[in-house]
């Protein structure tokens, strides 16, 4: 009786030891993987802050293209904006600090008007003309910090600093503009970008969980994704 008893207590201990030691895994996962949307994005409120003041972009050269009898400009719409896409991978150092990097994707897009003005008769006609666009292709170095690391949920903060590539395209339709001129460009310039998450909470499993984030910067004021333990 007595080494049937012992035994079971030897097999309980056993059993306890096991669960401890997957409980610990749970805890100690080096690498994660997620996927997010949110916005607004830091690229699109420093752009649109920049051009809301100026939506005069270019002048036509009017006396070639219209003999002299017409003065011209093009303007913009409203923008319309894409969403902040992005995806981030973390390998922590501890059960505190993950290091890594994000890299997130948005874009913009607006009508491109000519607005004509008969010199002639001070007639106004106002047309659309094409389509501009730009795309903001990120990449920033990022450290996670876990205030909270629990089985199911999780409390973190999150900064990061990188640069932003913007991709610029004015495209005009092809029966548009005067006397068939068109003002097709494209250009590319790069930007200094960043994202500060002061507060984001995960809860789910112990490998796969949900999560939301607030702060500023190019993921956006709010986000919310999908992540990925292991």
């Amino acid at each position: 009786m007595m080494k049937t008893t012992k035994m079971m207590i030897a097999a309980i201990l056993l059993c306890g030891t096991g669960l401890n030691a997957q409980a610990q895994n749970y805890y100690e996962t080096k690498h994660e993987v997620a996927v997010a949307v949110g916005g607004p994005s830091n690229s699109e409120i420093v752009d649109v802050f920049s051009n809301m003041f100026s939506t005069v972009i270019s002048a036509a050269v009017t006396s070639i293209m219209t003999g002299g009898n017409a003065a011209a400009y093009y303007t913009y719409g409203d923008w319309k904006d894409t969403p902040s896409i992005s995806a981030e991978y973390f390998y922590h150092v501890n059960k505190t600090i993950g290091i890594g990097a994000v890299g997130a994707f948005t874009g913009m897009s607006r009508d491109m008007y000519i607005t004509y003005t008969n010199l002639n008769n001070n007639e106004t006609v106002k047309e659309k003309t094409g389509r501009a666009a730009k795309q903001f292709y990120t990449i920033m170095p990022t450290v996670k910090i876990d205030w909270l690391r629990k089985k199911n949920v999780g409390l973190y903060s999150k900064i990061g600093a990188g640069m932003t590539l913007i991709h610029e395209t004015q495209k005009d339709d092809e029966k548009s503009g005067m006397k068939g001129e068109k003002t097709d460009y494209s250009k590319n310039s790069v930007m200094f970008n960043f994202q500060v998450s002061a507060i984001g909470v995960e809860v789910g499993s112990p490998k796969f969980r949900g999560f939301a984030e607030l702060g500023y910067g190019e993921q956006g004021i709010a986000l919310i994704g999908l992540r990925y333990k292991f």
